[in-house]
Protein backbone atom coordinates (compact mmCIF):
# COMPACT_ATOMS: atom_id res chain seq x y z
CA UNK A 1 0.00 0.00 0.00
CA UNK A 2 0.79 3.50 -0.49
CA UNK A 3 2.99 5.06 2.77
CA UNK A 4 1.35 7.04 4.97
CA UNK A 5 2.90 10.65 5.43
CA UNK A 6 0.89 11.96 7.80
CA UNK A 7 -2.07 11.19 10.22
CA UNK A 8 -5.08 12.92 11.55
CA UNK A 9 -5.81 12.31 15.31
CA UNK A 10 -9.94 12.22 16.09
CA UNK A 11 -10.39 12.10 20.60
CA UNK A 12 -13.39 13.88 21.82
CA UNK A 13 -13.43 12.12 24.71
CA UNK A 14 -12.04 14.02 28.31
CA UNK A 15 -10.15 11.31 29.83
CA UNK A 16 -6.80 10.75 31.33
CA UNK A 17 -6.32 7.85 29.08
CA UNK A 18 -6.97 9.45 26.28
CA UNK A 19 -4.75 12.35 26.97
CA UNK A 20 -1.84 9.78 27.42
CA UNK A 21 -2.29 8.50 24.16
CA UNK A 22 -2.13 11.31 22.97
CA UNK A 23 1.23 12.37 24.64
CA UNK A 24 2.81 9.80 23.12
CA UNK A 25 1.63 9.72 19.67
CA UNK A 26 2.95 13.34 19.97
CA UNK A 27 6.58 11.76 20.98
CA UNK A 28 6.19 9.25 18.52
CA UNK A 29 5.98 11.89 15.65
CA UNK A 30 8.57 13.83 17.23
CA UNK A 31 11.07 11.00 17.10
CA UNK A 32 10.12 9.82 13.66
CA UNK A 33 9.27 12.84 12.12
CA UNK A 34 6.03 12.37 11.14
CA UNK A 35 3.70 15.03 11.43
CA UNK A 36 0.21 14.63 13.06
CA UNK A 37 -2.30 16.74 13.21
CA UNK A 38 -4.77 16.80 16.03
CA UNK A 39 -8.68 17.49 15.22
CA UNK A 40 -9.40 21.43 16.44
CA UNK A 41 -11.89 20.34 18.90
CA UNK A 42 -9.05 19.29 21.53
CA UNK A 43 -8.08 22.75 21.61
CA UNK A 44 -10.81 22.93 24.41
CA UNK A 45 -9.32 20.48 26.91
CA UNK A 46 -5.46 19.74 25.81
CA UNK A 47 -2.81 21.35 24.76
CA UNK A 48 -0.22 20.74 21.52
CA UNK A 49 1.40 22.72 19.15
CA UNK A 50 -0.44 19.60 16.67
CA UNK A 51 -3.71 20.96 17.03
CA UNK A 52 -5.06 22.11 13.49
CA UNK A 53 -6.44 25.58 13.22
CA UNK A 54 -10.22 24.41 10.94
CA UNK A 55 -11.77 21.22 10.04
CA UNK A 56 -10.56 21.47 6.99
CA UNK A 57 -6.88 22.49 7.39
CA UNK A 58 -6.98 19.13 9.42
CA UNK A 59 -8.65 17.00 7.20
CA UNK A 60 -6.63 18.56 3.95
CA UNK A 61 -3.24 17.54 5.98
CA UNK A 62 -3.92 14.08 6.77
CA UNK A 63 -3.62 11.10 4.83
CA UNK A 64 -5.23 9.17 6.72
CA UNK A 65 -7.25 9.82 10.44
CA UNK A 66 -6.92 8.33 13.96
CA UNK A 67 -9.78 7.59 16.43
CA UNK A 68 -8.98 7.38 19.85
CA UNK A 69 -12.01 5.96 21.50
CA UNK A 70 -14.74 3.21 20.96
CA UNK A 71 -16.59 2.71 18.06
CA UNK A 72 -18.89 6.23 18.55
CA UNK A 73 -15.30 7.76 17.91
CA UNK A 74 -14.37 5.54 14.83
CA UNK A 75 -17.89 6.32 13.59
CA UNK A 76 -17.15 10.44 14.10
CA UNK A 77 -14.12 9.87 12.27
CA UNK A 78 -15.76 8.40 9.37
CA UNK A 79 -18.59 10.64 9.04
CA UNK A 80 -15.87 13.70 9.44
CA UNK A 81 -14.49 12.54 6.26
CA UNK A 82 -17.89 12.55 4.57
CA UNK A 83 -17.45 9.52 3.13
CA UNK A 84 -14.90 10.93 0.83
CA UNK A 85 -13.04 7.72 0.92
CA UNK A 86 -10.00 8.97 3.23
CA UNK A 87 -8.89 5.37 5.03
CA UNK A 88 -9.56 5.23 8.86
CA UNK A 89 -8.26 3.09 11.46
CA UNK A 90 -9.21 3.11 15.12
CA UNK A 91 -7.34 2.82 18.75
CA UNK A 92 -9.31 1.08 21.02
CA UNK A 93 -9.51 3.29 24.09
CA UNK A 94 -13.23 1.69 25.38
CA UNK A 95 -15.35 -1.35 25.75
CA UNK A 96 -16.07 -4.25 22.61
CA UNK A 97 -14.68 -2.19 20.04
CA UNK A 98 -15.93 -3.69 16.36
CA UNK A 99 -14.64 -1.48 14.74
CA UNK A 100 -11.17 -0.35 16.58
CA UNK A 101 -8.45 -2.49 14.40
CA UNK A 102 -5.73 -1.20 17.27
CA UNK A 103 -5.11 -2.00 20.77
CA UNK A 104 -3.56 0.83 23.07
CA UNK A 105 -0.21 -1.05 23.75
CA UNK A 106 0.59 -1.04 20.27
CA UNK A 107 0.18 2.24 18.57
CA UNK A 108 4.02 3.33 17.79
CA UNK A 109 4.44 0.11 16.32
CA UNK A 110 1.01 0.51 14.45
CA UNK A 111 2.04 3.99 13.20
CA UNK A 112 5.05 3.11 12.05
CA UNK A 113 3.79 0.10 9.83
CA UNK A 114 1.42 2.80 8.01
CA UNK A 115 4.20 4.79 7.28
CA UNK A 116 5.98 2.03 5.92
CA UNK A 117 3.06 0.87 3.95
CA UNK A 118 2.82 -2.31 5.59
CA UNK A 119 -1.30 -2.38 5.73
CA UNK A 120 -4.42 -2.88 3.92
CA UNK A 121 -7.61 -1.38 3.15
CA UNK A 122 -11.19 -2.39 2.96
CA UNK A 123 -14.21 -0.69 1.53
CA UNK A 124 -17.57 -1.34 3.59
CA UNK A 125 -20.99 -0.87 2.60
CA UNK A 126 -22.64 2.67 2.93
CA UNK A 127 -26.42 3.17 3.80
CA UNK A 128 -28.20 6.22 2.38
CA UNK A 129 -31.49 7.48 3.89
CA UNK A 130 -33.60 10.07 1.98
CA UNK A 131 -36.35 12.04 3.72
CA UNK A 132 -39.31 12.67 2.00
CA UNK A 133 -41.96 15.26 3.14
CA UNK A 134 -45.15 16.27 1.18
CA UNK A 135 -43.59 15.07 -1.88
CA UNK A 136 -40.35 16.52 -1.48
CA UNK A 137 -36.85 15.30 -0.80
CA UNK A 138 -35.56 17.47 2.71
CA UNK A 139 -32.60 15.40 3.89
CA UNK A 140 -30.05 13.06 2.82
CA UNK A 141 -27.98 11.16 5.51
CA UNK A 142 -25.43 8.29 5.21
CA UNK A 143 -24.54 5.67 6.84
CA UNK A 144 -21.69 2.94 8.01
CA UNK A 145 -23.54 1.28 10.60
CA UNK A 146 -27.26 1.90 10.40
CA UNK A 147 -30.30 4.43 10.06
CA UNK A 148 -32.68 4.07 12.71
CA UNK A 149 -35.80 5.42 13.60
CA UNK A 150 -36.62 5.25 17.35
CA UNK A 151 -39.23 7.24 19.83
CA UNK A 152 -38.45 11.14 20.78
CA UNK A 153 -39.06 12.01 24.11
CA UNK A 154 -42.20 10.06 24.30
CA UNK A 155 -42.54 6.70 26.60
CA UNK A 156 -44.62 5.29 23.42
CA UNK A 157 -44.92 2.98 20.34
CA UNK A 158 -44.89 4.32 17.27
CA UNK A 159 -46.46 3.24 14.27
CA UNK A 160 -44.03 2.70 10.95
CA UNK A 161 -44.58 0.73 7.27
CA UNK A 162 -42.03 -0.94 5.92
CA UNK A 163 -41.69 -1.54 2.34
CA UNK A 164 -39.01 -3.11 0.18
CA UNK A 165 -38.95 -2.14 -2.91
CA UNK A 166 -42.98 -2.02 -4.02
CA UNK A 167 -43.54 -4.77 -1.53
CA UNK A 168 -45.31 -3.95 1.74
CA UNK A 169 -43.67 -5.73 4.68
CA UNK A 170 -45.89 -5.04 7.85
CA UNK A 171 -46.83 -1.60 9.84
CA UNK A 172 -44.65 -2.39 12.91
CA UNK A 173 -45.84 -1.28 16.42
CA UNK A 174 -42.43 -0.85 18.20
CA UNK A 175 -40.09 1.18 19.93
CA UNK A 176 -38.86 1.98 16.28
CA UNK A 177 -36.91 0.20 13.42
CA UNK A 178 -33.27 -0.09 12.51
CA UNK A 179 -31.93 -0.69 8.60
CA UNK A 180 -28.53 -1.82 9.12
CA UNK A 181 -25.63 -3.03 7.20
CA UNK A 182 -23.47 -5.92 7.42
CA UNK A 183 -21.13 -4.28 9.72
CA UNK A 184 -23.83 -2.47 11.81
CA UNK A 185 -25.32 -6.15 12.66
CA UNK A 186 -22.81 -5.96 15.56
CA UNK A 187 -24.08 -2.95 16.76
CA UNK A 188 -27.50 -1.02 17.94
CA UNK A 189 -29.46 -4.04 15.92
CA UNK A 190 -27.38 -6.93 17.71
CA UNK A 191 -28.65 -5.55 21.21
CA UNK A 192 -32.02 -4.97 19.83
CA UNK A 193 -31.76 -8.90 19.27
CA UNK A 194 -30.69 -9.19 15.19
CA UNK A 195 -28.49 -11.30 13.77
CA UNK A 196 -24.65 -11.39 12.92
CA UNK A 197 -24.12 -10.75 9.29
CA UNK A 198 -20.87 -11.50 7.44
CA UNK A 199 -19.32 -8.26 6.40
CA UNK A 200 -18.76 -9.21 2.68
CA UNK A 201 -22.57 -9.47 2.03
CA UNK A 202 -24.71 -7.28 0.85
CA UNK A 203 -27.85 -6.90 2.42
CA UNK A 204 -30.10 -4.53 4.60
CA UNK A 205 -31.12 -6.18 8.36
CA UNK A 206 -34.49 -4.47 9.10
CA UNK A 207 -34.66 -5.06 13.23
CA UNK A 208 -37.66 -3.79 14.79
CA UNK A 209 -36.85 -1.85 18.25
CA UNK A 210 -39.22 -4.26 21.03
CA UNK A 211 -41.77 -5.01 19.04
CA UNK A 212 -45.42 -5.01 20.16
CA UNK A 213 -45.90 -8.10 18.51
CA UNK A 214 -43.18 -11.07 20.08
CA UNK A 215 -43.38 -12.79 16.17
CA UNK A 216 -42.39 -9.64 14.38
CA UNK A 217 -38.33 -10.70 13.88
CA UNK A 218 -35.26 -8.89 12.00
CA UNK A 219 -34.77 -9.54 8.51
CA UNK A 220 -32.32 -10.16 5.99
CA UNK A 221 -33.33 -8.08 2.56
CA UNK A 222 -31.77 -7.47 -0.75
CA UNK A 223 -29.82 -4.27 -1.14
CA UNK A 224 -30.93 -4.31 -4.86
CA UNK A 225 -34.22 -2.88 -3.95
CA UNK A 226 -34.81 0.01 -1.53
CA UNK A 227 -36.40 -0.12 2.03
CA UNK A 228 -39.22 2.46 2.37
CA UNK A 229 -40.38 3.47 5.98
CA UNK A 230 -43.06 5.69 6.31
CA UNK A 231 -44.43 7.49 9.68
CA UNK A 232 -47.75 5.86 9.77
CA UNK A 233 -48.86 7.24 13.13
CA UNK A 234 -50.71 10.97 13.49
CA UNK A 235 -48.53 12.14 16.27
CA UNK A 236 -45.31 10.79 15.34
CA UNK A 237 -42.54 11.44 17.88
CA UNK A 238 -39.87 9.88 16.48
CA UNK A 239 -36.29 10.69 15.52
CA UNK A 240 -34.29 9.46 12.54
CA UNK A 241 -30.39 9.03 13.24
CA UNK A 242 -27.98 7.93 11.08
CA UNK A 243 -24.62 6.28 12.96
CA UNK A 244 -26.52 7.73 16.25
CA UNK A 245 -24.41 10.71 14.85
CA UNK A 246 -26.53 13.09 12.17
CA UNK A 247 -30.01 13.20 13.37
CA UNK A 248 -33.54 14.89 12.92
CA UNK A 249 -36.97 15.02 13.80
CA UNK A 250 -39.52 13.09 12.00
CA UNK A 251 -43.28 14.10 11.46
CA UNK A 252 -46.25 12.03 10.55
CA UNK A 253 -46.10 11.41 6.69
CA UNK A 254 -42.70 11.49 6.66
CA UNK A 255 -40.84 8.84 4.40
CA UNK A 256 -37.76 7.60 4.70
CA UNK A 257 -36.37 5.59 1.73
CA UNK A 258 -32.71 3.74 2.37
CA UNK A 259 -30.48 2.65 -0.19
CA UNK A 260 -27.18 0.78 -0.79
CA UNK A 261 -24.91 3.90 -2.46
CA UNK A 262 -21.51 1.93 -2.73
CA UNK A 263 -18.70 0.83 -1.16
CA UNK A 264 -16.90 4.23 -0.15
CA UNK A 265 -15.21 4.29 3.22
CA UNK A 266 -11.47 2.47 3.39
CA UNK A 267 -10.98 0.76 6.86
CA UNK A 268 -7.20 0.38 7.53
CA UNK A 269 -6.57 -3.27 8.93
CA UNK A 270 -3.05 -4.05 10.15
CA UNK A 271 -4.11 -7.21 12.10
CA UNK A 272 -4.55 -10.65 10.17
CA UNK A 273 -7.22 -11.68 12.09
CA UNK A 274 -10.65 -12.21 10.35
CA UNK A 275 -14.24 -11.25 11.12
CA UNK A 276 -15.20 -14.37 13.02
CA UNK A 277 -11.39 -14.07 14.85
CA UNK A 278 -12.73 -10.80 15.68
CA UNK A 279 -16.09 -11.98 16.99
CA UNK A 280 -14.46 -14.92 19.12
CA UNK A 281 -12.39 -12.24 21.49
CA UNK A 282 -14.95 -9.64 21.51
CA UNK A 283 -18.29 -11.90 22.33
CA UNK A 284 -16.16 -14.74 24.12
CA UNK A 285 -17.23 -17.60 22.01
CA UNK A 286 -15.62 -20.85 22.40
CA UNK A 287 -14.28 -20.09 25.86
CA UNK A 288 -13.73 -22.86 28.39
CA UNK A 289 -16.34 -22.06 31.29
CA UNK A 290 -14.79 -24.83 33.43
CA UNK A 291 -12.76 -23.86 36.32
CA UNK A 292 -9.56 -25.10 37.68
CA UNK A 293 -11.51 -28.20 39.24
CA UNK A 294 -13.22 -29.23 35.80
CA UNK A 295 -16.55 -28.12 36.81
CA UNK A 296 -19.00 -26.12 35.07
Amino acid sequence: MVPVTSFGIVAFKQAQKIYAMLDRISLWSKASKVPVHFHPSLSLHYRSESISTDETAFLAQSDVLVSIGGDGTFLSAVHLSQFSGKPVIGVNMGGVGFLTDIGPEDIEDSLAKMVRGQYRTSAKMLLEARVIRDGFEIKTMRALNDIFINRFDMPKLTSIKAYSGEQFISQFVSDGLIVASPSGSTAYSLAAGGPIMDPDVKAFLLTPICPHSLTERPLILSCERDVRLVMSQKTAEVMLSADGIETMRLKSGDEVIVSYCGDQTNLIQLSLRSHFDCLRVKLGWGKDFKDSDGNE
